[in-house]
């Protein structure tokens, strides 16, 4: 008989458990009961036994007791334990957005992950936990990104920058009166087909181009960058009769830019609002955002200035309703009864941006026109030239430049209102544009590549030694199927320097970049190139951004021209040395102060919301 279900015998305020009570006690306690019980049968029955009232049971002092379990000192996270959780959080809140279609906040979110450990005060390499989490994330986002790919979408293609107007909206520009004296001087020797005036706001702004160095910077931008577009910008000018000087506006927007971007959305060489962009035919798509395309982005900014100089009869007030739209312009005419842009400032009628807007431009004319009597001395950029090729099925853009031998980041510059890496597939009559001279090479590769496989195969340049097993291997394909693809037999030998294409299967984009990841990988010193970013470099040699900063310690993705860095790299790649509306108000600064730091850009891959493809689990 086990102790479980004895009574606990209650004393006072005291708890202890009942007695256990053995078999043989109970024996020798019945025996003892029966002899009692005996002996008083022959008593007299009158007897009878007095009650005693029990004592009150005396109430215990309660001793403390000791606790059974002792504290134990559990560790604190410590700080590395804290910025791995944050890491881990934000790239979980970048899937969850992935998952949702929202593929710019997925984007977004996976360089908070990667950048906050890359910011901490920790150095990656020398933290074990550190790089391991680091690692691991930059394996895993690079699989998301692949599958986007799969799917033709892109997380990461075009390296957008602020639209540079925006750093002028909210200062003031004091006078030089030498400056305005020269400005004075300029306005009646320059010819110019716009109404070019000469005035404290005008000279002020040019007194900042000349003595600032972001003034100086803009400027300089802007007389190089003209050369690229001026023979389409001039020749859509005249052929609807409008001013040529009006490509200053473009200058002013965007420093001629295809990729500068707003905060507020504008995009492109002109800066169109999406809205804006759609009435004048520009078509923004999963696939492209033709705001980006430089030839008709142009076309449709050239009807729009025609159309506002016709509503308002002034090319001042025109170029004030470019930026702040018309009905603004025509409400502060209305209000004020003036329908004279510098009124309209002088009363402060119009937005505080839109007030710096149309002096910025002026100025940025007056400059380009004479730009040695303003201290600039350079020459602009030659012509934008390009091979154009018609693609009748999806292509994907890393495919075609190993076919042409040329970085894939010329192809995106050259192409900027892309927004995947393949070509569009709901257009079988979209134009590539290739690098000058390379349309023959590309037309005669391309052919060797079935239309249905041009999203997955890839192109290969024979390197000393390679043969056709050795290729199968590195690129886990069939001997047979390589050989094929090159009408090569099995055992051919291949000649250093000759493009094979590589067959590879659909979705097997993963296995490749595994291949390339696990590849033998040596040391480069790179020095960078005026114009170079992470994202170009990390192309090149075929790595990530967050790789190259982990590797040279970069707290931030800031370059500067002419520093050296340090990469990892498959031995075989190699890089090439070709390739190199709107604005929220501000409060007013002085020239020369900065204003407050503006909001960064939204992150660029203007993609659209769709059903994600599967993402493999963490």
């Amino acid at each position: 008989m086990g102790t479980r279900g004895l009574p606990l015998l209650r004393t006072g305020h005291l708890l202890r458990e009942g007695t256990i009570i053995f078999p043989r006690v109970k024996f020798i306690f019945g025996i003892a009961a029966a002899l009692v019980l005996a002996a008083c049968g022959g008593a007299e029955k009158r007897k009878v036994a007095v009650r005693q009232t029990p004592k009150a049971p005396q109430v215990l002092p309660l001793r403390s007791i000791r606790p059974i379990l002792q504290s134990v000192d559990v560790p604190k996270p410590d700080a590395v334990d804290k910025l791995i959780e944050q890491a881990e959080d934000l790239y979980s809140a970048g899937l969850d957005e992935y998952r949702a279609g929202n593929l710019d906040k997925a984007k977004e979110k996976f360089d908070q992950a990667l950048s906050v450990i890359l910011e901490s005060k920790f150095n990656v390499d020398e933290q074990n936990r550190l790089r391991a989490e680091f690692d691991k994330l930059v394996e895993d986002i690079h699989s998301v990104e692949l599958t986007s790919l799969e799917r033709g979408d892109a997380l990461a293609l075009h390296h957008y920058v602020p639209a540079p107007i925006e750093s002028f909206a909210g200062l003031t520009f004091p006078v030089d009166p030498n400056v305005k004296q020269q400005v004075q001087q300029e306005v009646k020797t320059v010819r110019s087909d716009l109404p070019l005036v000469s005035n404290d706001l005008v000279a002020g702004v040019i007194n900042y181009f000349q003595s600032q160095q972001r003034g100086q910077q803009f400027v300089r931008k802007i007389l190089e960058r003209s050369g690229i577009y001026q023979p389409v910008i001039t020749e859509a000018l005249r052929k609807e009769g409008m001013p040529q000087d009006l490509i200053y506006l473009a200058g002013a927007e965007s420093a001629f830019n295809p990729f500068a971007l707003s905060r507020a959305g504008a995009k492109g060489v002109w800066q169109f609002m999406l809205g804006t962009g759609l009435l004048y035919g520009l078509k923004k798509d999963r696939w492209v955002d033709e705001r980006e395309d430089p030839v008709k982005s142009t076309s449709a900014a050239v009807r729009h200035l025609k159309n506002l100089y016709q509503m308002f009869g002034d090319w001042y007030l025109a170029m004030a309703a470019y930026d702040t739209g018309a009905i603004n312009v025509q409400r502060a005419i209305e209000k004020t009864g003036y329908a004279d842009f510098w009124m309209l400032r002088k009363l402060h009628a119009l937005p505080r941006e839109t007030e710096n807007y149309v002096p910025i431009i002026l100025a940025a004319a007056l400059i380009a026109k004479d730009p040695k009597a303003y201290g600039f001395d350079l020459s602009p950029a030659p012509p934008l030239a390009t091979d154009r090729v018609a693609i009748g099925a999806p292509t994907d853009l890393r495919l075609v430049a190993q076919l042409i031998d040329h970085p894939v980041e010329e192809l995106i510059q050259l192409n900027p209102s892309l927004l995947r890496w393949t070509t569009p597939a709901n257009n079988a009559q979209f134009v590539l544009n290739l690098p000058p001279g390379t349309r023959e090479t590309y037309e005669k590769a391309i052919a060797s590549i079935p239309e249905d496989k041009r999203i997955w195969w890839r192109a290969h340049k024979v390197e000393e030694g390679e043969t056709l097993p050795s290729l199968a291997r590195k690129y886990r394909i069939s001997r047979v199927a390589l050989a094929e693809s090159n009408h090569l037999d099995t055992n051919s030998p291949i000649l250093a320097g000759a493009r094979l294409v590589i067959p590879m299967a659909p979705k097997s984009e993963a296995t490749l970049a595994r291949v390339r990841e696990r590849g033998p990988r040596r040391a480069f010193r790179y020095r960078i190139r005026p114009g170079d970013t992470l994202e170009l470099i990390a192309d090149r040699f075929d790595v990530t951004p967050y790789q190259i900063r982990r590797w040279n310690n970069l707290k931030t993705s800031r370059l500067v021209a002419g520093k050296t860095l340090r990469l990892y790299a498959a031995s075989n790649v190699g890089y090439s040395p070709r390739g190199a509306h709107r604005r929220a108000s501000r409060r007013p600064v002085q020239a020369g102060k900065k204003a407050s730091p503006p909001e960064p850009p939204p992150s660029k891959t203007g993609a659209t919301a769709g059903t994600p493809g599967p993402v493999a689990a963490r």
